[in-house]
């Protein structure tokens, strides 16, 4: 257990470089593989010295050792120079143990393996070093059974067949090793890519509507545009945000403001309201779109209340605009985009908000007929509203 956990650490020497995801699998199969043909040649070089050829054992333990040079590459982030090493060493056995032991011991059959090899050694980009080595190791294969008979025993350490039986079965086990990092790889590849694409959706759903971004996902090129004939909106603001801000230090500013709409966030949640923007210490809530929402007056009104208690938890002054109406919503621009409503119900909401008091909901003329008899309002004195004249307007009773 603790040879293969060793073995296991080796295959994360990528993550300990900060190699990108896409050049890990190539470099884990890099360190994989030579580890792999080191063991197998340490093996062999203990089995053939206590068979009496000593000095064929230390070659094996030596091209063992050579096996483990790429991973010296692999750490210094030289993808390409690790696996060449890894192939030169790999050949130059294959070759010395087809000379050596002729076509009958199956040396040949290794081929087989660096036919499979490049195309996990070698990253995408490398398409020429892999179809290059590839149609090598093919070749070498076709030759080595063309001119078999040129190929004789020179050195008999085991019987011929019992060579070419074990040499059959090692290629078998390279590729099941093969086969491991492949779905190694595939497996950290699609637990990657999983999170990448959840980490992405999060974003998506933290900049626009969860509706609304579904819609973009289905349908990307078409525009989101819809017309919604009733809605709440409303606008809160930060009172003497700017003198605040000039007697705080910035990160002090920034906790304020994210402990404040991070709490108002967390309200429009719990009642099915959609936050629309921040701009700078302003706070935009829309209720009723882009999904429709059950008697969305009141439940804006609530959350109004909420967001004054939690101001006032704060340490901070707010005033709150609400009204109601029709508007125009949808998504505009194609870079750091976000949903958006647009409308005289949204322009009166905002000056509702500005015209109010510290610590009141201002509420319009239409948002409070909706309102009477359920929720308590203090009728002021008619204002006038840029943009919109003479306007009778309501504060909700605390």
């Amino acid at each position: 257990m603790g040879i293969i956990k060793d073995y296991l650490r080796l295959l994360e020497i990528p993550n300990q470089i900060g190699a990108g995801e896409p050049d890990r699998k190539h470099l884990r199969s890099i360190v994989g593989i030579s580890v792999v043909a080191a063991l197998l040649m340490a093996v062999w070089a203990i089995v053939v010295s206590f068979s009496g050829w000593p000095w064929f054992g230390l070659e094996n333990a030596l091209v063992g050792l050579a096996f483990l040079i790429p991973i010296h590459f692999v750490r210094r982030g030289q993808a390409n120079v690790g696996a060449a090493v890894l192939l030169g060493v790999f050949f130059l056995q294959m070759a010395a143990g087809t000379y050596l032991f002729g076509f009958a011991s199956g040396t040949w059959l290794f081929f087989v393996n660096s036919i499979v090899a490049p195309f996990m050694i070698f990253r995408r980009k490398d398409r020429i070093w892999r179809y290059s080595v590839a149609g090598f190791s093919l070749a070498a294969l076709l030759v080595s059974v063309a001119v078999q008979e040129h190929l004789p025993l020179r050195y008999e350490i085991f019987e011929p067949k019992f060579i070419m039986m074990t040499n059959a079965s090692l290629v078998c086990v390279g590729l099941l090793v093969f086969a491991y990092l492949f779905l190694r790889a595939v497996e950290k590849g699609e637990d990657a890519l999983e999170v990448a694409h959840r980490q992405a959706n999060d974003l998506l759903l933290n900049a626009i509507p969860e509706a609304i971004a579904e819609r973009l996902k289905e349908n990307p090129d078409q525009p989101i545009a819809d017309r919604h004939d009733d809605v709440s909106i409303m606008f809160v603001d930060v009172a003497g945000f700017t003198a605040m801000s000039a007697r705080q230090r910035p990160e002090e500013t920034v906790n304020v403001l994210n402990a404040l709409f991070s709490a108002f966030d967390d309200v429009c949640d719990e009642a099915g309201i959609e936050k629309i923007r921040t701009i700078g210490d302003g706070y935009m809530v829309v209720g009723g779109a882009p999904q429709p929402l059950e008697d969305h007056a009141v439940k804006m009104i609530e959350a109004a209340k909420q967001f004054l208690d939690i101001a006032r938890s704060h340490g901070v002054d707010i005033r709150i605009g609400v009204n109601a109406g029709e508007v125009v919503a949808g998504i505009v621009g194609t870079r750091r985009f976000h949903y958006d409503v647009w409308g005289d119900a949204v322009n009166l909401a905002a000056r509702l908000e500005t015209t109010g008091e510290i610590g009141k909901i201002h509420v319009g003329e239409d948002l409070a007929e909706r309102l009477r008899g359920r929720i308590p309002l203090v009728k002021r004195d008619p204002i006038h509203i840029k943009g919109h004249g003479a306007k009778q307007t309501w504060f909700v009773e605390p």
